[in-house]
């Protein structure tokens, strides 16, 4: 419903206090800054003249008032970027709240940042407890939890602004917990080159996630186009804000491939905040496989294992859940069999070696092996008084060496999977030229069985975007290095493109994450219904709901021959182009069918991007991307290029679906699936 003119009037006028009031706050917190820099700098240099003159004592107390003012200085000055960037656009809703308690009637603003002067607030932060009303509840009785307790009233009334260069373009009174129209409004909007932030269309079941800040381990199942990942960078942000001894390097996400970790990377300084540290499963391994510079990535191994004539069943086996446990049965044994052919003589002492096995299998059974010789080492140096400094590097050397103990993971490896452990004996030989991305999480855990699970005690929260393509055996590897932290995964069993393993349920995941709590996502904000309807015939599903309604827009579906290429796929950017479709995507099934594309296409004077690694950035309006590569990612308009000679079978639906649901506005399809006919 929209305001009557003495309303809108109101509200400009307060739009108008509410920027001088910004303005205001910049200049003061500049000159604050700037005298604090003159300060700082006449510190240091009384301190670098008088230095000598401390105890340590007064250097250390100097030095901590030093930081101290630094990391004060350092806040302020974040405190003018952040006015800087709302200062155009300082708030996007209103409530109006009447307390139970004291029966006060208060407006309450709410933006990207607070706006306070003093005691005053004139805009509250979206992740502020009093906000969440607006995502809550509808006009009629509400609650938020203040730091004094729950406070109950009534939602008098609810607005929403469109606010651009300082200047009110919008405003509407709802009912509704978010504007329908205006919801649609922004789903109709171009696409960004980049992810933007949602804090204006949060709906109630995304706040729930956003918000939750009492479960250790949240498991996220949601449908294409629920704003999954959206969901996940608010919530971080929401974390930074609610907790306080949390900052960026507390927090890693872990994402399917570095278009995308790009794709995703300016939601967070949108917020105010700074982006985290981002990897992916291959990347982050890296750091324990060092010797082996040449690791397959998880877009290198969809390559291969969907275009080449693999051994299907030695994949399949290596990422099922079976071999984790063939691995621990190889290590038990491995280590029940460890023995010593003869006794220890070290500088005129002797050790039996079954006096040697006893402290092996007995006092230091628990630790992992490479510390059990340390372990070892120091006990014998103490019993026997000898010095630690050379004595325990000498004394282990001389136990490898009587002993059958590997210590090199690799070597490890490649017995296990000669033995009898392994039950695919067809594999006799491993090379070690190109790790491949299934063998890396037995390789960790064999590395860690030898020298144990690193400390990553900084990291407190730990984000796992499309954890349907992670095996349990990579989940519990990554809950085994971060043991402190809390997990947020999220996820949707539809979009599977790992063919070699999936989940009947990310439910599946509360094995590993005790107590976890499970929530679903079942609304779609990105492709019109339309597309969303073609899309569920591919996996024969319907419980998907759509919530754009504003194009009507057939998805077409045309065949094509070799010859027509160029001209066809021409036309239909043209005609994408001509109805306003800015951001369009031509996706292929793999790099082969891309690359022959872009040769057609660069004839032509279009300016089109080809990605080809997952190590690219989306820098045009126009790409051409293989399918495993625009996982995660959104366009306005998809064409889909499937080659007649490599199409897409039944066994690969659910990498056509996420093909598919990766376009919003308009979807093109030239030559269908067989499947599908």
């Amino acid at each position: 419903m929209t305001v009557s003119k003495s309303e809108l009037e109101e509200e400009k006028k307060y739009l108008s206090v509410v920027k001088k009031v910004i303005k205001r706050l910049i200049q003061e917190t500049d000159k604050f800054v700037n005298k604090r820099k003159e300060d700082l700098n006449d510190l240091k240099k009384f301190m670098w003249d008088q230095i000598t003159d401390y105890t340590d004592e007064e250097r250390a107390m100097a030095l901590y008032d030093m930081d101290k003012n630094v990391n004060l200085t350092n806040k302020r000055i974040d405190d003018i970027s952040k006015y800087k960037k709302v200062i155009d656009s300082p708030y996007f809703a209103k409530i109006v709240f009447k307390d139970d308690l004291d029966k006060e009637t208060i407006p309450i603003y709410i933006g990207i940042t607070t706006v306070q002067d003093e005691m005053d607030f004139y805009v509250f932060d979206w992740r502020s407890p009093i906000s969440s009303m607006f995502y809550n509840y509808e006009v009629g009785k509400a609650m938020y939890d203040s730091p004094n307790g729950k406070v109950t009233g009534e939602v008098l009334a609810k607005m929403q602004f469109k606010i651009e260069n300082g200047k009110i373009l919008r405003c509407i009174k709802s009912d509704i917990n978010i504007d329908d129209d205006y919801l649609q409004e922004i789903l109709a909007s171009s696409r960004a080159e980049k992810m933007t932030n949602i804090v204006n269309t949060i709906q109630r079941e995304q706040n729930e996630i956003i918000r939750n800040d009492s479960d250790k381990y949240l498991i996220v199942q949601g449908i294409a186009g629920s704003g999954k990942t959206s969901v996940a960078l608010h919530r971080i942000a929401y974390l930074l804000y609610r907790e306080q001894n949390l900052n960026y390097n507390n927090i890693l996400i872990f994402s399917p491939n570095d278009v995308f970790s790009d794709y995703i990377s300016e939601v967070l300084p949108e917020l105010g905040e700074d982006n985290v540290m981002k990897s992916t499963f291959s990347e982050f391994s890296e750091s324990f496989l060092k010797s082996y510079k040449n690791i397959e990535n998880y877009a290198e191994f969809l390559e291969r294992t969907y275009n080449s004539n693999l051994d299907r069943d030695l994949v399949e086996y290596k990422m099922s859940n079976d071999y984790k446990i063939d691995i621990d049965r190889f290590l038990e044994n491995y280590e029940l069999n460890i023995k010593f052919d003869s006794d220890l003589s070290y500088n005129n002492i002797k050790l039996s070696k079954d006096e040697i096995k006893s402290l092996m299998h007995d006092k230091y059974q628990k630790f992992p092996l490479n510390e059990r010789l340390d372990l070892i080492s120091e006990n014998i140096c103490n019993s026997f008084r000898i010095p630690k400094k050379n004595g325990v590097k000498g004394i282990k050397k001389i136990l490898i060496e009587k002993s059958n103990i590997e210590l090199d993971y690799m070597n490890l490896y490649k017995q296990f999977i000669t033995s009898k452990y392994f039950k695919l004996n067809n594999q006799t030989s491993f090379s070690t030229k190109k790790i491949n991305y299934e063998d890396i999480p037995g390789l960790l855990y064999i590395n860690f069985f030898i020298n144990d699970y690193p400390s990553y005690y900084n990291i407190k929260q730990v984000v796992i975007d499309e954890v349907q393509d992670y095996t349990k055996f990579q989940i519990e590897l990554l809950k085994n290095i971060f043991k402190q932290a809390s997990f947020t995964v999220l996820g949707d069993i539809n979009q599977s493109i790992n063919r070699n393993y999936s989940y009947k349920n990310l439910s599946e995941l509360n094995k590993i994450f005790k107590q976890a709590s499970y929530l679903e996502l079942n609304k779609s904000y990105r492709s019109s219904e339309e597309i969303i309807n073609y899309s569920n015939k591919i996996l024969n599903i319907n419980h998907i709901c759509s919530v754009r309604r504003e194009n009507n827009i057939p998805v077409e579906i045309k065949d094509l021959n070799e010859e027509q290429t160029e001209r066809k796929l021409e036309e239909s950017i043209a005609k994408m182009l001509k109805q306003n479709i800015k951001k369009i995507a031509i996706i292929t099934k793999n790099i082969k069918a891309a690359k022959k594309i872009s040769k057609t296409l660069t004839k032509k004077s279009l300016d089109i991007q080809l990605i080809l690694s997952s190590f690219d950035a989306l820098k045009k309006d126009i790409v051409i991307i293989p399918s495993y590569l625009a996982k995660g990612l959104e366009f306005d308009g998809v064409i889909i290029y499937n080659d007649y000679k490599d199409d897409y079978n039944n066994e690969e639906k659910k990498l056509y679906y996420v093909v598919c649901t990766r376009a919003q506005h308009k979807l093109v399809i030239y030559n269908e699936p067989l499947f599908l006919k």
